[in-house]
């Protein structure tokens, strides 16, 4: 399964297209959540892009946070006009999230966003691209495009 679609063949015509992975960032939150600022969180994907080395020719957009009794998963779309380039960030994703300073760093981040923070122990357990059907993908560009026009 390719999970990115070159998108919009009249767009392609007119030299645009996109490219598109969804991802996720993954926090264990234990015992549990008892109140999550989902505000606060969800910034973790706009903050990817100041960290360094985040590659050059893409872009995250429609971030969106999953909640669970014990979790909270930020998820996002990168988007591209070039599909070297979301391999580049692909493996760029793979890495940054191995340096204990950023892992901590979001991890504190998620902290702040719990009632309180003192109460629970927050991981960065996983980050991953997600599977997304076609259909899914189909939509996601579609929509970043609509953004893209206004």
């Amino acid at each position: 399964m390719q999970n990115s679609k070159k998108y919009f063949p009249e767009m392609q015509n007119a030299g645009i297209s996109f490219y598109a992975h969804k991802y996720a960032i993954h926090f264990d939150i234990l015992p549990e959540i008892s109140y999550l600022n989902q505000e606060i969180p969800i910034i973790i994907a706009e903050l990817l892009p100041i960290l360094h080395q985040f590659p050059e020719d893409v872009w995250i957009s429609q971030q969106s946070i999953d909640e669970g009794l014990d979790f909270c998963r930020v998820v996002f779309w990168v988007f591209s006009e070039s599909s070297d380039a979301l391999k580049t960030f692909s493996i760029w994703f793979q890495a940054i999230f191995r340096e204990a300073q950023v892992a901590e760093t979001l991890e504190r981040l998620v902290g702040c966003a719990l009632d309180d923070p003192d109460a629970a122990k927050i991981e960065l357990t996983d980050w991953t691209r997600l599977h997304a059907l076609e259909a899914d993908i189909e939509k996601a560009i579609q929509s970043e495009q609509t953004k893209r026009e206004v």
